[in-house]
């Protein structure tokens, strides 16, 4: 135990929160939640642990902690953080797949109604997730259909324009062209949420007062609408009053099937008494016997940031901490939520259905894996034999260069562990030291650097090491003169060099040291297939930097070098004016009562701007 940890340690409070564990180099490998923090981080580092804990331990250089009020607000917490952070000790969600939430937009001044796949902390309201996006799609035109909020974007939107065509059909309440007050919009807003939320019986109560008073006093175009409006909202309402009678309504259904490191959980979504969508997440960390972590893990990401959470959760087995996701749940959802186990019954039979289909898809992904395996397994023994090596190379890293007649020039090293792709060690670099384009000299430049950062992290003994962890097996994209250009770099520098060799890609020769007739393989060959995916791989790593950073480089604003405007108030500044040419042509007594700004910034920027077209003119 480190000097920092342990002063730390005195110093933690009697209230529940989250901790976040660091590493030596300040990254968060581990988020976790407690009742009452000094109690929960001390036993981290007091007592015996399982092999698991005693790996995190070890590699714990510092770590903070965050109060909060509840341990049920610590729950939430503890799974956004989770998810932003991507610890790699923390059971993380692996799918690709994210179900969609309706945003209301409560940060902007007019909020809108949009589709989002996340559902994240920066201000709007969030209402989710839904089955699929036909669901959500259906559900944002029936907002748009009875509420007349604006759709048009935060930059062609601003107060004093001129309205479009969806204020004259009725289809936005023209908030641009100030026909409705901020206060009048904000209660369509209000309404907007309650029907997402599916409390009816209040929207009809208001709509059936505002219906009144408008006929009162012959607005009679507004009473149709408002009569429209009505006559959807009781139609919802009465399909709410007969899925409750019948018994069926909505719930979802989950299970969690775990083995080895891998874990599916399975979900049905059942809509007034009908299964009418399912899907599998595949998540991380899974091993049997996990189970209840495991499903704590998956309904605080999947449930955890949006409003439409159904009444009933029917799970296989009880999650961690139950009680907190109920408290959490009904908080987030504004109805009761419960957590259930079934005993008997319909719901019981179709659990068992779902355990099922849970089991088979880790099954298949588990062969799958293994066949995979094996696959990698013999390219490398194939690899091994046509190099003359004497093990199979576990990690081999691939360089590759990216530029256009030497503008914005990078590198990329792409790393396979065991023959599988490791993402999570590709590294990027931007080269320094030319001017002009030279493809030779710039993967000199990338091979140095990356062995010379190598060498320091062994030296200074950091842990966990990153370039400190050496290949077995360089392969260059090039043929041989890129191939010697590296070799005769890296031969300068200390330290037991693995073997270089390059690949060609207009006739797939391999280049090795020393040799001055390049090996030829079959297509298809497995070792020869295994570095085309190398190749391939760092060639794609590379360019995508390279057209991003040249991306950046075109659409740089004036405002980047703008005395005084750094990215806050840049983002402020397009947020209220909505363009660049919108800015341009503000004065500099709209500059200075823009939020973020003030008098003294808004005069060097309008000077500047003003200078710069000048300039160019």
């Amino acid at each position: 135990m480190n000097e920092v940890i342990r002063q730390k340690l005195n110093q933690l409070p009697d209230a529940p929160g989250c901790y976040l564990m660091k590493d030596s180099g300040g990254k968060i490998i581990y988020v976790g939640k407690a009742v009452n923090l000094k109690n929960r981080v001390r036993s981290y580092f007091h007592g015996s642990h399982d092999p698991k804990t005693e790996r995190l331990v070890e590699k714990i250089a510092d770590f903070e902690t965050v109060v909060v009020k509840s341990e049920a607000e610590a729950l939430i917490l503890e799974a956004n953080l989770i998810k932003e952070y991507e610890p790699h000790y923390n059971i993380l969600m692996r799918d690709d797949k994210h179900y969609p939430y309706l945003r209301l937009t409560l940060d902007e001044d007019y909020p809108r109604l949009l589709i989002a796949r996340r559902a994240k902390a920066d201000g709007s309201k969030y209402f989710g997730p839904y089955p699929s996006v036909g669901s959500i799609h259906k559900a944002k035109e029936l907002v748009k259909d009875i509420f007349p909020l604006r759709s048009c974007n935060t930059r062609s939107f601003r107060v004093g324009q001129r309205a479009c065509l969806n204020a004259h059909i009725n289809r936005c309440s023209a908030p641009c062209e100030e026909k409705i007050s901020k206060e009048a919009y904000g209660r369509i807003v209000e309404d907007v949420s309650l029907f997402l939320q599916g409390k009816m019986p209040a929207l009809i109560r208001q709509r059936e007062k505002e219906m009144a008073e408008a006929a009162a006093q012959m607005r009679y175009e507004e009473a149709a609408r408002h009569r429209d409006a009505l006559a959807v909202l009781r139609n919802l309402a009465a399909r709410q009053e007969i899925d409750s009678s019948s018994g069926q309504g909505d719930f979802d259904v989950i299970a969690v099937a775990a083995e080895e490191d891998q874990a599916i959980v399975q979900l049905f979504f059942v809509r007034g008494g009908t299964v009418v969508s399912r899907d599998h997440f595949k998540m991380s960390g899974g091993e049997s016997g996990a189970e209840p972590l495991l499903l704590r893990r998956f309904l605080q990401e999947y449930y955890g940031g949006g409003d439409r959470i159904p009444p009933e959760l029917y799970l296989d087995i009880l999650p961690e901490d139950a009680p907190l996701l109920e408290i959490a749940f009904c908080a987030t959802a504004g109805h009761k939520v419960r957590l259930i186990v079934p005993q008997r019954g319909t719901k019981l039979r179709l659990l068992n259905l779902v355990k099922e289909n849970a089991r088979l898809i880790l099954d298949s992904y588990l062969k799958a894996r293994e066949r995979q395996e094996e696959k990698n397994a013999a390219a490398l023994e194939a690899l091994r034999q046509e190099l003359s090596l004497e093990s199979t190379p576990g990690r081999i890293e691939c360089y590759d260069i990216s530029h256009i007649q030497g503008s914005d020039m990078v590198g990329s090293m792409v790393v396979f562990v065991n023959g599988a792709a490791s993402p999570k060690l590709y590294r990027h670099f931007r080269i320094k030291t030319l001017a002009g384009s030279n493809d030779f000299a710039a993967l000199q430049e990338v091979l140095e650097r990356r062995w010379k950062r190598g060498l320091a992290e062994r030296e200074q003994d950091k842990q966990p090491l990153d370039f400190g962890v050496f290949p077995d097996l360089i392969v260059i994209d090039g043929g041989k003169g890129q191939l010697s250009s590296v070799i005769t770099c890296l031969n300068e520098l200390p330290g037991k060099k693995p073997l270089i060799i390059s690949l060609a890609k207009q006739f797939e020769e391999i280049y090795l040291p020393g040799q001055s007739a390049p090996l030829r393989l079959a297509a298809e060959n497995p070792a020869l297939l295994l570095m085309q995916r190398l190749r391939d791989e760092a060639h794609r790593f590379a360019i995508t930097y390279h057209r991003n950073l040249r991306k950046k480089r075109q659409t740089r604003s004036l405002l980047d070098d703008a005395p005084g405007i750094g990215p806050q108030r840049q983002k402020s500044l397009l947020k209220c004016f909505g363009s660049l040419k919108a800015i341009m042509a503000a004065s500099e007594a709209e500059l200075a009562v823009a939020p973020g700004m003030n008098r003294k910034a808004a005069a060097f920027l309008f000077r500047y701007l003003h200078e710069n077209e000048a300039g160019k003119e």
